[in-house]
């Protein structure tokens, strides 16, 4: 049977290095990033609530954070507004005007507590997640149109060339300014390697800010009800049936799942995840 994802055995409990009332910044000592961005989260959540907001941001951590929208999700379940970005050396994806990878795809993220599920976004800054293309190439599809370059600068659709070139950002030159900005807080500011692609130096940080440093929470939440009714009261368009939120696909889905018990896998990457655990 397989073990999970391998222990990185240079890796060690991250540290705080540095910190005030309001802020962190952790070295993650290549340990892998989802249990550092877990660590810098629950550290972000306990200053906001103890200070009003939080800002904590980590260096050298190994491997994905994977979906920073579930950390995000976590600061709102506390009654925080949350954000999130990350930043890796693995290049992937063109600045705009250019076909040569220099971003990672610098996802970026947001949480906001309702009195129902919270509303999150999550979100690469290229035009697809790095995963995507990996999950497109293992079935044997081609990916849309628009979404990047082969390694010689090409437009292309085929996963396995742009995986060997560039994904462009999201919404031209839009996502290409929100990728540079992930670049910076998630890299350069906390001592991440941004453009070193033999470097497992990846960054994340996080922001939580606690609602009633302006009003009481409640009343936050209570506003935050009546502008989601208002939202999704809008007039559709007519091959729309219902106006969603952020993050409302993906409750529907995760709910599913749940209640069915079953994950609906592609038949291609069954195949290739029986063969690891092999």
């Amino acid at each position: 049977m397989g073990k999970g994802i391998p222990k990185n055995q240079n890796g060690k409990a991250p540290v705080i290095e540095k910190q005030t009332r309001v802020s962190a910044l952790v070295n993650g000592n290549y340990t892998h990033a989802m249990v550092v961005m877990d660590y810098i989260t629950n550290l972000a959540i306990k200053k906001a609530k103890k200070s009003g907001i939080a800002i904590v941001g980590n260096y050298n951590t190994a491997e994905s954070t994977g979906a920073i929208g579930f950390y995000v999700s976590k600061i709102a379940k506390e009654g925080l507004i949350g954000l999130a970005f990350s930043a890796a050396p693995f290049q992937t994806t063109a600045p705009y005007g250019s076909s040569e990878a220099r971003f990672c795809t610098n996802p970026i993220a947001y949480g906001i507590p309702t009195d129902n599920e919270p509303i999150v976004l999550d979100m690469t800054t290229s035009a697809m997640a790095y995963y995507g293309l990996i999950e497109a190439k293992t079935a044997g599809k081609q990916v849309a149109e628009g979404v990047g370059y082969d390694s010689q600068g090409n437009s292309t659709t085929d996963p396995a060339e742009i995986m060997s070139g560039a994904l462009k950002t999201v919404a031209g030159h839009k996502g290409s300014g929100l990728a540079l900005l992930g670049q910076v807080l998630a890299g350069v500011l906390v001592g991440a390697d941004s453009f070193n692609s033999d470097s497992d130096n990846a960054g994340n940080i996080v922001i939580a800010i606690n609602p009633n440093i302006f009003k009481p929470t409640e009343v936050f939440k209570k506003e935050m009800n009546e502008m989601v009714t208002t939202i999704k009261g809008s007039r559709k368009l007519p091959e729309m049936t219902e106006i969603k939120l952020p993050g409302e696909r993906g409750n529907k889905v995760t709910k599913q799942v749940i209640e069915s018990g079953e994950i609906e896998v592609e038949k291609n990457l069954l195949k290739a995840l029986q063969e690891i655990v092999k």
